[in-house]
C-alpha cells in the first residue's frame, strides 16, 4: 500500500515537472502563407513597407512564413544586408542577385518565447541601388 502511494506521488510529481517545461513548438512553413512583394523602380526610389502577420500564437511557439520578392526593375536586385530589431526574428535568403523578371524567397521565423500580448517587430532590407529601405513589420498576438 505504501509503495503504491509513493508510486502515485512520483508519477504526479513527474507529470507536473514535465508539464511545466517551456515548450518550443515550431509550426512549419506553409506555401499558402507566402506573400509577394514586387520591386519596381518606384520602390527602389521611395522604399516600401509591408506587414507579415503571424496571427495568434502561444508563448514559446515558433512560426515560419515566406515572402517572395519579384524583380520588376530594369536591372538585377541584390539584398546587401538586413537589420532585425529583435533577436526573436530570423530570416534567411540566398545571397545572389535577383535577375529582372525573376523572384527570390525570404523565409522569416518568429520565436514567441518570452513574448506576451500584441507584438510588432521591424526588419529592414537594404537593396543595392535603392535610395530607401524595404521595411517588413512582423505582427503577432501572443497568449
Amino acid at each position: 500500500r505504501v509503495l503504491s502511494i509513493m508510486f502515485v506521488a512520483v508519477l504526479v510529481a513527474a507529470t507536473f515537472s514535465f508539464g511545466c517545461k517551456a515548450r518550443r513548438e515550431i509550426t512549419p512553413y506553409s506555401p499558402a502563407a507566402s506573400k509577394q512583394i514586387v520591386i519596381t523602380p518606384e520602390v527602389l526610389k521611395s522604399g516600401a513597407t509591408d506587414t507579415l502577420s503571424f496571427g495568434h500564437m502561444r508563448s514559446g511557439e515558433v512560426i515560419k512564413k515566406r515572402i517572395t520578392l519579384e524583380n520588376s526593375t530594369s536591372g538585377p536586385i541584390v539584398i546587401l544586408r538586413h537589420v532585425n530589431t529583435c533577436g526573436c526574428t530570423k530570416l534567411s535568403y540566398e545571397r545572389k542577385p535577383i535577375e529582372v523578371g525573376e523572384a527570390a524567397t525570404i523565409d522569416f521565423e518568429f520565436d514567441s518565447k518570452g513574448q506576451m500580448g500584441w507584438q510588432m517587430k521591424l526588419i529592414e532590407l537594404y537593396l543595392a541601388g535603392s535610395e530607401q529601405k524595404l521595411k517588413i513589420y512582423i505582427e503577432a498576438e501572443i497568449e
